[in-house]
């Protein structure tokens, strides 16, 4: 059994905007989730705040942000919630669901309700061997 750490702030702030964006669509800026944010919450979300967070100089943030953060990007609030004990699985969740993404696999269906976060690698290893969507082959080979 291995042991499974929680991501840092700075790794999960990553994981969201790789998370946020559809398949062959940039990634939004931190700038950018700093003004999706500041809509959830009514008033501005300096982005140098996030800007610190994601440089590890920040290793928490607002509760009032961190909700809003995960709410515009569509994450579970426990995510960015230290101590949750929730962000490990979250965080493997969304590597899983961005590998599926990324892959281009359209249809995935999940009914197991026990499975252990080894298990859950081993399901995110095994995407990753699959190869890219076409689209995203043709753009590699390009340049």
């Amino acid at each position: 059994m291995t042991t499974h750490l929680s991501p840092s702030l700075s790794q999960k702030l990553e994981r969201m905007r790789d998370f946020y964006h559809h398949r062959n669509e940039p990634r939004l800026s931190l700038q950018a989730v700093a003004t999706m944010a500041g809509r959830h919450l009514s008033r501005p979300v300096p982005a140098e705040l996030l800007e610190k967070a994601a440089s590890g100089e920040v290793r928490e943030l607002p509760r009032d942000v961190a909700d809003a953060l995960c709410d515009a990007m569509g994450t579970d609030r426990s995510y960015l919630q230290p101590g949750s004990g929730l962000d490990i699985d979250l965080d493997q969740r969304l590597r899983l669901w961005i590998e599926i993404r990324d892959r281009g696999i359209d249809h995935f269906a999940a009914r197991a309700t026990s499975v252990t976060r080894d298990e859950l690698e081993e399901l995110i290893a095994h995407i990753q061997t699959m190869p890219l969507a076409a689209d995203d082959n043709a753009k590699a080979t390009r340049g």
